[in-house]
């Protein structure tokens, strides 16, 4: 299970220094292989491969007005190694759709991470902390903590 933010930079031709506290365990799951994708939220996911593959078979299933989300998820999922310095190139057109430019944050969301432009990423968590405490209350019903 992947947790906690990592603020990270993108070198020159963008690649992502995995953080040393996940890349055994990727290497474990995965053999390093990933998969790269966009998400309607602004930001990128990156998956393990062998979590991925569930992911997309049911992603595979929608149909209908749901297909939409399945091209945009699917059809933009790039798979990626790891190297022998735990870096993987984030590719160029998702870095585009999800705005990343040098400063990331590499966020830790059970099976998978999210990837966000770094502002963008601070500013979520600001809104989220600005909520209206009802409003909160409401958002997390059911949740325990």
């Amino acid at each position: 299970m992947f947790s906690g933010v990592s603020s990270l930079n993108l070198d020159s031709k963008g690649r992502l220094a995995i953080p040393a506290k996940h890349r055994d365990t990727l290497l474990a799951q995965a053999q390093g292989k990933l998969i790269i994708t966009a998400d309607p939220a602004g930001c990128l996911l990156v998956y393990p491969e062998t979590a991925w593959l569930p992911i997309r078979d049911q992603l595979n299933q929608l149909t209908g007005a749901k297909a939409n989300i399945r091209r945009f998820i699917v059809g933009q999922a790039e798979e990626v190694e790891m190297d022998a310095s735990g870096r993987v190139l984030v590719p160029p057109r998702l870095r585009q759709v999800a705005k990343l430019d040098k400063e990331v944050a590499l966020v830790g969301m059970g099976n998978k991470f999210e990837l966000w432009d770094d502002a963008r990423w601070i500013a979520t968590t600001e809104a989220i902390m600005g909520m209206d405490p009802q409003e909160l209350e409401n958002n997390m019903e059911g949740i325990l903590l």
